[in-house]
C-alpha cells in the first residue's frame, strides 16, 4: 500500500513533536506551550487571550 506524501509529513512531524515532549514533566511541557505560543505570537502579530490554569 502506497502512502501519500503530505500524510506521510504529518505522521513524520507527529513523532518528531512526541519525541521532543515525551520526558517533559506536565509543568516544563505547559512552559514549553507558552514560550512557543508567545514565539507564534510575535512573529505574527497576533492578540491571543491568556488565560491561567487553576490550580489544585
Amino acid at each position: 500500500m502506497r502512502i501519500d506524501k503530505s500524510l506521510q509529513e504529518v505522521w513524520d512531524w507527529k513523532d518528531k513533536i512526541y519525541q521532543e515532549s515525551k520526558d517533559l514533566s506536565l509543568k516544563e511541557a505547559v512552559d514549553k506551550i507558552r514560550r512557543e505560543t508567545y514565539e507564534i505570537s510575535e512573529k505574527y502579530n497576533l492578540h491571543l487571550k491568556k488565560f491561567q490554569l487553576a490550580q489544585r
